[in-house]
């Protein structure tokens, strides 16, 4: 089966000098070995132009035609039925899927339905909202790159000492940021030591990484060097500046926040108090000192029963179950 050509400019130019020596479609339709009903078409795309046919002018009009029109909907009913079924749902691989098994003389590839859905009549019609994704604009396979990790192969967590692991000494801290609604509202930094499970946490106004960093550098700064050795992060972008910290600091591998385990943890205790619905608004330093006492003053299993607070800078302990 001969494969459909659209008409070039050169056979556009050669349609006008034949139409100026008299011919007919027909004639013109054999002389440039086209079918009759596509000089037809052509033609009569351009019959109200009072400047009559003219080549460059039905060329230029073609191709904003191909952008806004796609071939597929050349014919109306495929174009109705494949809007029918985006509103229905289907995604554009499933209609042309389905059109191709039910051989109902209706075929489309889903590379074309998603072609019209970015056309200039799919966007006036919004029917990206009609994807699963709805992205307004299409991004094509493999067309970003890969960011450039800020990350050096000797901060991996894979370079991390043993000792940390075992939770042998104090001094080694886990950081993560805790988000609400809003990935653009204010925030919390909860930094959790690995052995004593000692809590601290930082309100943020943002996730820029020096506002993030410049928070986790001044609450380090208020503890004795000797109780700060190494911190561990996950891979986010608000993390970038570390270098500022002064202090070794490892990353989990990429998308294993079970690395820092810890921190995990903790976090999912200060959600008793911050649920992920909390209203950002309402943050502030004030109350997260006094979630940060509470968290640090609470027996723990894990110790023995003993308090962040205890284990961290070895004081008594406080029997607050017996009266004097």
């Amino acid at each position: 089966m001969k494969k459909y050509t659209r008409i070039t400019l050169t056979q556009r130019e050669n349609i006008y000098h034949l139409l100026q020596m008299g011919y007919n479609q027909t004639s013109i339709a054999v002389s440039l070995g086209r079918h009759k009903s596509s000089i037809s078409r052509e033609l009569k795309r351009h019959k109200s132009d009072y400047l009559g046919y003219l080549p460059d002018r039905a060329d230029d009009i073609a191709r904003r035609l191909m952008r806004r029109n796609p071939g597929l909907f050349r014919s109306s009913s495929l174009r109705d039925c494949v809007v029918k079924l985006l509103e229905e749902g289907w995604s554009p691989e499933q209609i042309a899927g389905r059109l191709k098994l039910e051989k109902c003389g209706l075929r489309v590839s889903h590379e074309t339905i998603y072609k019209f859905v970015y056309s200039d009549e799919g966007q006036e019609k919004k029917l990206y909202k009609l994807l699963t994704r709805q992205k307004p604009k299409r991004t094509r396979w493999y067309s970003r790159k890969p960011r450039k990790s800020h990350i050096p192969e000797t901060a991996s967590i894979l370079c991390r000492p043993a000792s940390v692991e075992q939770r042998k000494r104090i001094g080694h801290f886990e950081g993560d940021l805790v988000v609400f609604s809003s990935l653009r509202s204010p925030n919390v930094t909860t930094l959790v030591e690995r052995k004593s499970r000692l809590t601290k946490l930082v309100h943020n106004r943002s996730k820029y990484t020096n506002e993030v960093i410049g928070g986790i550098k001044n609450v380090l700064s208020k503890i004795p060097q000797k109780y700060k050795k190494t911190i561990t992060f996950d891979r986010g972008a608000e993390f970038a500046s570390y270098r500022n910290l002064e202090l070794t600091t490892y990353f989990c591998n990429p998308h294993s926040p079970w690395q820092k385990g810890s921190n995990e943890n903790n976090n999912g205790r200060l959600r008793r108090y911050l649920p992920k619905t909390y209203n950002p608004i309402n943050l502030s330093q004030e109350l997260l000192d006094k979630i940060e006492y509470k968290m640090n003053n609470q027996p723990r299993k894990c110790l023995g029963f003993k308090s962040p607070v205890e284990v961290f800078y070895g004081r008594k302990l406080q029997y607050v179950a017996l009266g004097p």
